[in-house]
């Protein structure tokens, strides 16, 4: 990713966020927080007066209160854009910016911190938030940060779960069930809770593995489409269920395959 010069209203959105979430005092004077900011982002571009004193800059304050998640993205594109300037990582900037993290993540649901898979990487789970991914990468104006609106944040927790192959043969009929589409599920709950041990939580769910949950019935597994709507009947198409993995006989006390229920009739 490129780096580039940060607009002053990024500043700006810093400088409010602190006021907003404590790490400015609400009777303490913003603008040495901004000077100090913006001196730090551009120590080599004659920001500096000739005087030798901080470089010019004119706090802009609003009473919009800024979403938390949104506040985290301007911290990322600073903290990037700045992290290559020397003295950085002993710099006041650097110290301001990590206290501010802090803050803005205790107004946020533990979870948000939560590591989950985005593509190749592992991310904070608030970086997939909307408030996040819908905030400019630098902004240039106030109001492109988005604000807290009623302030209920949900973030969606990502379930992990054991995924298993579709195994077909020769007598296999879905009739557009998912075992006509797809090659793998991925288990999400087990029983009549349709939970999953700990023991079993060990992949994220993808568009190409959908859920499915294991039933016992008439004394055995069998597995059905997690997303049926209630009172859906489901029989037998002809294809099983199976993973080498070992957790695969804690979960159902044998290494077996067991049928896969994804067949409907009209």
């Amino acid at each position: 990713m490129a780096r580039f010069d940060l607009h002053p209203a990024h500043i700006d959105g810093l400088v409010n966020a602190g006021l907003q979430f404590g790490v400015i005092g609400v009777f303490d004077d913003p603008m040495p927080i901004g000077q100090m900011l913006l001196q730090q982002h551009r120590p080599h571009r004659d920001m500096e007066q000739k005087d030798g004193g901080p470089p010019d800059y004119v706090a802009t304050v609003t009473d919009r209160a800024l979403h938390p998640v949104a506040v985290l993205r301007l911290l990322d594109c600073y903290e990037y854009q700045t992290s290559g300037t020397i003295g950085w990582h002993v710099s006041e900037a650097h110290a301001w910016t990590n206290r501010m993290r802090e803050k803005v993540l205790t107004r946020l649901p533990a979870e948000a911190e939560a590591s989950v898979r985005h593509g190749a990487d592992y991310v904070p789970a608030y970086r997939l938030l909307a408030a996040y991914t819908e905030t400019p990468w630098g902004i240039t104006e106030l109001d492109q940060i988005p604000e807290l609106g009623d302030g209920v944040i949900e973030v969606p927790v990502v379930r992990k779960v054991l995924r298993a192959e579709i195994l077909t043969g020769p007598f296999h009929s879905p009739n557009k069930g998912l075992s006509s589409r797809v090659r793998h599920v991925t288990v999400i709950g087990v029983g009549e809770e349709r939970t999953l041990p700990a023991f079993a939580q060990i992949f994220e769910p993808s568009d190409n593995a959908p859920g499915v949950y294991l039933l016992f019935e008439h004394g055995r597994y069998v597995a059905r489409p997690a997303d049926a709507p209630p009172g859906k009947w489901f029989m037998a198409s002809g294809a099983h269920l199976h993973t080498s993995d070992s957790r695969w006989h804690e979960l159902i006390g044998h290494s077996l395959p067991i049928p896969l229920h994804d067949r409907t009739e009209p």
